[in-house]
């Protein structure tokens, strides 16, 4: 009987949301500081030390510098090692909790980038890596949105944020945030075995961005790498402002494009 009730008060404990249960830990900390210091004034002089002594208590350190020296002190001590060392230890699982879930979503972007002036980077590639390394070094202030459909962030720095998705679907682009993008880059894939299907899908992705622009009365500007010339001709480029070729020399001619476009606004 005792057991199935613990079971059960644990799985309601557990069941209670974040900021309840944070709230409730604040709580009983901060009463539990008034209460050993109102027990004992003499020995902790101040309600600050008696929150140094609840904390070093919940938290097991016992530095022993602050000792209760009643009966009374030491029946409540016993009580606030109890309750508050099982109730510690659930907000500190529920906080690491917290800060896991926040990492996952922040690696996944799921939030999605809220920042503008920024420079949107579309499809992992060698290529990719080298414009924005380049445009890191060049520009301290650059912040960049990476997008692929890689589970994880194929590059890690603080001004890089990525967004997993397909860049063909609006809501990828929204969380991307590029319609406040300063420049967006389309790459084509590394090798690719099918240059009409990869321009195609460059080419798709770029007028999906240019209609998004279209209907929020917004001014993108767009450059793609293009595997085949013969398909520049061939495209609609009111939907792209700047082809560049993907078998020129390549390693600093995208993020010098994108580059002047920031110094350049009217570009």
């Amino acid at each position: 009987m005792l057991i199935s009730l613990i079971k059960k008060v644990l799985q309601k404990t557990i069941n209670i949301e974040h900021w309840k249960l944070l709230i409730m830990g604040i709580i009983f900390l901060i009463l539990s500081s008034f209460i050993i210091y109102l027990i004992e004034p003499n020995e902790f002089k101040n309600p600050f030390n008696g929150f140094w002594f609840v904390m070093t208590t919940v938290s097991q350190v016992g530095f022993g510098d602050y000792v209760p020296k009643t009966t009374v002190g030491k029946l409540y001590t016993v009580i606030l090692y109890l309750v508050g060392v099982g109730f510690f230890a659930i907000i500190i699982a529920k906080w690491i909790d917290l800060l896991n879930n926040y990492e996952e979503l922040k690696e996944k972007e799921i939030m999605g980038y809220k920042g503008k002036k920024h420079m949107v980077m579309i499809n992992w590639s060698q290529k990719a890596k080298f414009t924005i390394d380049e445009i890191l070094e060049r520009n301290k202030n650059s912040e960049i949105v990476l997008i692929d459909q890689g589970n994880e962030s194929p590059i890690q720095h603080p001004r890089v944020h990525y967004v997993k998705g397909n860049a063909t679907k609006t809501d990828t682009l929204t969380r991307a945030n590029v319609l406040y993008a300063e420049a967006i880059c389309i790459f084509a894939p590394d090798y690719p075995t099918d240059e009409m299907a990869g321009d195609g899908k460059t080419l798709l992705i770029a007028s999906t961005i240019k209609q998004m622009a279209e209907e929020n009365k917004s001014d993108i500007y767009v450059i793609v790498e293009i595997l085949d010339e013969d398909h520049v001709s061939n495209t609609n480029q009111d939907y792209i402002d700047e082809f560049i070729l993907s078998n020129k020399p390549f390693s600093q001619l995208m993020a010098n494009t994108v580059l002047h476009k920031q110094l350049d606004p009217n570009r």
